[in-house]
């Protein structure tokens, strides 16, 4: 694969994780790791400034102006792959967080691109099945031991228009993971929307009206209904599920390649901020999971504050109106693993 790589396109998140410096050096590191002879990339944080001393052919790429108001960062990484992939680079390497992977990852499927995606995660979880690597191990990075694949994705559609892609989970909840203060914390997902880091609280999401339905070819299955919904998580039956009872339906779903599930729990589950002596003495988690594959697909209606997000990306703030809608699109995107990742 190394001798396709000689043309790159370097994205980097200026806003993602806790740690500038460690991003743009970790952007070096895998350009260098590469071979690859030219990179075309954005200007200063965007990618240029971590390739000042490189001595290949370093090309800066203009993105379109974008006024849509999502925060800082995230449309200037989205603008400048579009850029990119006009192009023809012959693989992208995007260093950021699921969040900045999966918007990556969209505009290479509204493009149509197969181009193969290396993604270095600097976000705050990295869990995505965009992530080559972690940002503390892209000097281990070698293309003679990485692969290309087709993960699967999640797409998340709001009454009718589809608002995100997602690699890991589309999760309703009131908050998500971010980086505040060098810490990992629970963070307020309407106001991450609007570029700004504050701390939030997880809580409830359900009221009276909330519905959660599964709809196989016009057959309609009740998930959960009502006030004791927590929150509803939609994420990927892993192979490494299987064997797992303990892991209940989804176990059952590795077992059997479905390739997502729905899961509504009656408390908020998406959180980072909870302690052991906590977690010890809670009352005990009740939850319900269905399988659903890209036949299917599963639509919650009767929200009413919560948020919408993808791969921790705060997508919509849903109103008791809005129907959301998650279905699977199979081999959606081209992504870089290493071999072990394949073989674990």
């Amino acid at each position: 694969m190394a001798e396709l790589w000689q043309r790159l396109g370097l994205v980097v998140n200026p806003v993602a994780g806790a740690d500038k410096k460690q991003s743009l050096r970790a952007a070096r590191e895998v350009i260098e790791r590469s071979r690859a002879q030219s990179v075309l990339t954005g200007a200063a944080e965007l990618g240029a400034a971590a390739l000042a001393e490189w001595r290949g052919r370093t090309q800066i790429c203009s993105p379109e102006n974008d006024a849509s108001g999502s925060p800082p960062g995230r449309e200037e990484t989205r603008s400048l792959a579009c850029a990119l992939l006009r192009e023809d680079v012959d693989a992208l390497v995007v260093v950021g967080g699921d969040g900045t992977l999966a918007d990556v990852a969209q505009v290479c499927l509204q493009n149509d691109s197969r181009v193969p995606i290396v993604g270095i995660g600097c976000g705050s979880t990295n869990v995505g099945r965009l992530i080559t690597l972690p940002v503390h191990r892209a000097s281990e990075f070698d293309v003679a031991r990485v692969e290309t694949w087709n993960p699967d994705c999640l797409l998340a559609s709001l009454n009718g228009t589809q608002l995100g892609l997602a690699f890991n989970d589309v999760v309703i909840g009131h908050t998500v993971v971010a980086t505040i203060d060098g810490q990992r914390q629970d963070a307020d997902a309407y106001e991450r929307m609007q570029g700004k880091l504050v701390p939030g609280k997880p809580r409830l999401v359900g009221n009276s009206q909330t519905e959660v339905t599964r709809v196989d070819s016009g057959m309609e299955t009740l998930i959960a209904k009502g006030e004791g919904i927590g929150t509803v998580i939609f994420g990927f039956a892993e192979p490494r599920f299987v064997g797992k009872a303990i892991t209940g339906a989804v176990c059952l779903a590795a077992l059997c390649a479905v390739p997502a599930g729905c899961l509504v729990c009656d408390r908020p589950l998406a959180m980072v901020d909870v302690t052991a002596a906590a977690l010890r003495t809670a009352a005990p988690v009740a939850s319900c999971f269905v399988a659903f594959d890209e036949a299917m697909e599963v639509k919650v209606e009767g929200i009413d504050g919560a948020m919408l997000c993808a791969d921790g990306n705060p997508l919509h703030r849903l109103q008791h109106t809005d129907r959301v809608v998650v279905s699977v699109r199979r081999n959606a995107v081209t992504a870089v693993r290493t071999l072990d990742a394949r073989l674990g």
